[in-house]
């Protein structure tokens, strides 16, 4: 297996654009294969190892289990399977077949194998260049975007959903917590977005979200790719919110028009501290373009941030 070093060589060789039109549509029919061990756990399935009989090739094989508690169909699983078997792109983790078992309890979704996850990579102490920082990112606006504008969030962004193959392409994966939306007030669960990446206007108890639910979580991504720390690391939704208005200051209805509608802002009162810190403090540690690009991504009025689509023709990626 190769090293990290390797796979953030052959980054480096990538073309700029991996969208590819004629990527084929996943195979259905499940064959059998033998699994080699546990690659994660979590609240929607297990994920395993597995490889194929007689190919020398790996696979990750998602369980997810059908039925709930009391024989509740699992709307979380039927909708990751279909939303993973609705999407085509080279920067979506790409699924090669999916089939019940006999019993119709559980489902098995058998994916591409990627050697790293972005959380690992970040935690061995790896540091990327500046150019492999806008080549990672840019694969992750490319794979965003296709997914904002077939109206899909993701709601789950963070490291460790982020992957790497062998050859330096991104792969977004879990999608266990993706969701349909439409532009019109659609009410949908706050129990979303792992804490670290979660926005202000679901901490405050929002509920009529949109995609920009993922464009927060990418400015904390951009943050902690460049800098392999954890933007805001809070250990409660409170903690959560005064760690992001410790750093950035505290939003007011003078740049979050309907910040005094949501239900959270009635109850806890906040200290005020000067908005847009964020560019003071890292000043001097990050390039200038990469703040630019990640206060955008930070803006704390949802219908101000910058679209995926927007942000792959920042200046961040030109100079």
């Amino acid at each position: 297996m190769e090293n990290v070093k390797s796979i953030l060589r052959k980054l480096n060789k990538k073309e700029n654009n991996y969208f590819n039109p004629n990527f084929k549509n996943p195979i259905k029919k499940l064959y059998v294969y033998r699994r080699l061990g546990l690659i994660d756990s979590g609240t929607y399935g297990k994920v395993f190892k597995v490889k194929k009989p007689n190919l020398n090739k790996l696979y990750a094989c998602k369980e997810v289990k059908l039925l709930e508690k009391k024989n509740h169909l699992n709307f979380t699983a039927l909708r990751e399977i279909n939303l993973l078997l609705s999407i085509n792109h080279p920067n979506i983790i790409f699924v090669r077949e999916a089939k019940m078992n006999f019993s119709a309890e559980k489902f098995f979704i058998v994916m591409e194998y990627c050697n790293f996850d972005m959380k690992s990579i970040l935690e061995s102490q790896t540091k990327f260049s500046l150019i492999q920082v806008k080549m990672i990112f840019k694969q992750l606006l490319l794979g965003i975007s296709i997914l904002h504008d077939n109206f899909i969030i993701h709601r789950d962004l963070k490291t460790s959903n982020i992957l790497l193959n062998k050859e330096g392409i991104l792969k977004i994966c879990d999608f266990g917590m993706a969701r349909l939306f439409n532009l019109k007030s659609t009410l949908m669960s706050q129990e979303v977005v792992t804490l670290w990446y979660r926005p202000p206007e679901i901490l405050l108890g929002q509920k009529d979200y949109t995609s920009s639910a993922d464009l927060w979580a990418l400015g904390c991504i951009l943050s902690e790719i460049i800098t392999s720390k954890v933007l805001f690391s809070g250990n409660s939704e409170l903690d959560q919110l005064t760690k992001i208005f410790s750093n950035l200051g505290t939003p007011t209805s003078d740049i979050w028009l309907n910040l005094h509608f949501l239900a959270s802002t009635k109850k806890i009162i906040f200290p005020l501290r000067p908005y847009n810190a964020f560019f003071s403090k890292m000043y001097g540690k990050m390039d200038l373009l990469a703040i630019d690009l990640i206060q955008r991504f930070l803006s704390y009025d949802p219908l101000k941030r910058i679209s995926a689509n927007l942000a792959l023709k920042h200046p961040f990626f030109i100079y």
